[in-house]
């Protein structure tokens, strides 16, 4: 998918100069639990560039009523990584650096 049809709808609610300087935004996330998953996933689907994601914990069961990653396919595994997976099906050309510390 090619980034001026990926942009395309935020470009009409923002315009062009706008949409450019989300584009060439670096934006970190630091914890992916209850909001910050949800935080990146709305920067990336708004057009977001580049992010980097932190968090050090793996999914477990007492998350699975509030957060948005977990899910019984994903307990025990890292928020960062699930997390990476998930944005790069939203757009793979983002520019991602996952952290698991």
């Amino acid at each position: 998918m090619n980034r001026e049809i990926w942009q395309e709808r935020t470009r009409l609610l923002l315009g062009k100069d706008k949409t450019e300087k989300l584009h060439n935004a670096h934006i970190l996330v630091a914890g992916l639990g209850g909001v910050g998953a949800y935080a990146a996933e709305m920067l990336v689907r708004a057009g977001i560039g580049k992010i980097t994601i932190v968090d050090s914990d793996v999914v477990n069961p007492s998350n699975l009523n509030r957060q948005l990653l977990a899910l019984k396919s994903t307990l025990g595994q890292p928020k960062s990584e699930i997390m990476k997976a998930r944005l790069l099906e939203i757009n793979p050309e983002l520019e991602i650096q996952s952290l698991n510390i």
